[in-house]
């Protein structure tokens, strides 16, 4: 009778620990930006890098890419802070705190991600959707679509950048 109840206990327990898992445990990666819109006019990227994604053991996420400027290859590195909410995750930068909500799509491997904070003194959102290659996917994109529209956003001003290579940063 005490191992029935033992082997019950241990089941409900793996299936709550199943259930605490956040879907952004999955999001981990090399990303493509494949389409990116926001909410002020700005200067849209011609060229994307790729995103580098890893998940840390304290459940921040780092993120990662590189871009060229003036000729010489940048790396940008940023933490995303986890917060109560599996999905939103806290960042803070020379500009002050921003929010990144991290929404999976009904297509394995394709997320948005809305960043929204203050950038220059004025609040801006951005939403971006990622997949794991360049190839398109007609249904994720919708799914962006309807994502974007929800949060506000003109569909007019979606803007699909041209992947860039990653570069090697000098200081490497």
């Amino acid at each position: 009778m005490k191992i029935l109840f033992l082997t019950i206990v241990l089941s409900l327990f793996s299936i709550l620990q199943a259930q605490e898992t956040s879907p952004t445990e999955r999001f981990g990666g090399t990303y493509v930006v494949k389409a990116i819109v926001a909410d002020i006019k700005r200067e849209k990227p011609k060229f994307i890098s790729p995103l580098t994604i890893t998940n840390l053991d304290n459940g921040n996420l780092e993120v990662k890419f590189t871009f060229n400027k003036h000729g010489k290859c940048k790396e940008i590195k940023m933490t995303l802070e986890k917060t109560n909410n599996p999905r939103l995750f806290s960042m803070v930068s020379s500009e002050g705190r921003h929010q990144v909500f991290i929404e999976e799509t009904s297509v394995r491997d394709h997320w948005i991600i809305l960043c929204e904070g203050e950038i220059h003194g004025k609040y801006v959102k951005v939403a971006k959707l990622v997949g794991p290659s360049t190839e398109e996917n007609p249904k994720a994109f919708e799914d962006y679509k309807k994502f974007v529209s929800i949060k506000g956003f003109n569909e007019e001003r979606i803007h699909i950048p041209i992947q860039a290579e990653a570069c090697t940063p000098e200081e490497a």
